[in-house]
């Protein structure tokens, strides 16, 4: 699929359908979410790429989540874990590869504006994880103003960091 004004739209509509899948039926959502991201991997122009980034961002946002989750920032209430040795529950790390299947697609605004991609990280993700905390998926541990804050700043690395390992990625297939 060639990445035209529709596959962007498209790509959009996919990445908020499993935002709101996740953050809806957290759990639940595991088995269609994986669905829809082999959909989108079948799709995809740019498959080798997404699957690394997405391979990275796994890991990588795992990462940052879990230490948000261990400060205290985050708190989950799942009573059932799926994977009872992950860091965070697996939905959300699962909403990271689906974030990362954004970044060659509907958000290549972004690709080569690392000031601007970090502000919209910063002003963006904690305004999607407070909307996530409003329905329920998670809970904020200190203030509104204070989690938003955090979570701008961590954004408004993690956002640019994305695109800089976008970079890179191609160009390794493009040395290849």
């Amino acid at each position: 699929m060639k990445d035209s004004a529709v596959v962007k739209v498209v790509n959009f509509a996919w990445f908020q359908g499993i935002w709101w899948l996740v953050i809806l039926f957290q759990n639940q959502a595991v088995i269609p979410v994986l669905g829809l991201i082999a959909l989108w991997l079948f799709l995809s122009s740019k498959r080798i790429e997404d699957i690394k980034l997405m391979s990275a961002v796994f890991v990588l946002g795992t990462l940052v989540d879990a230490l948000l989750t261990y400060s205290g920032l985050f708190i989950f209430n799942e009573t059932e874990a799926l994977l009872s040795f992950w860091p965070i529950p697996i939905w959300l790390s699962l909403l990271w590869v689906a974030f990362a299947g954004t970044v060659y697609h509907s958000l290549t605004v972004f690709k080569g504006r690392p000031v601007l991609a970090s502000i919209a990280g910063a002003v963006f993700a904690p305004l999607s994880y407070i909307a996530g905390a409003k329905f329920g998926a998670v809970e904020l541990g200190a203030s509104m103003l204070f989690s938003y804050i955090f979570i701008a700043l961590v954004w408004s690395v993690v956002f640019p960091l994305c695109f800089y390992l976008s970079n890179r990625f191609e160009a390794k297939l493009s040395q290849a």
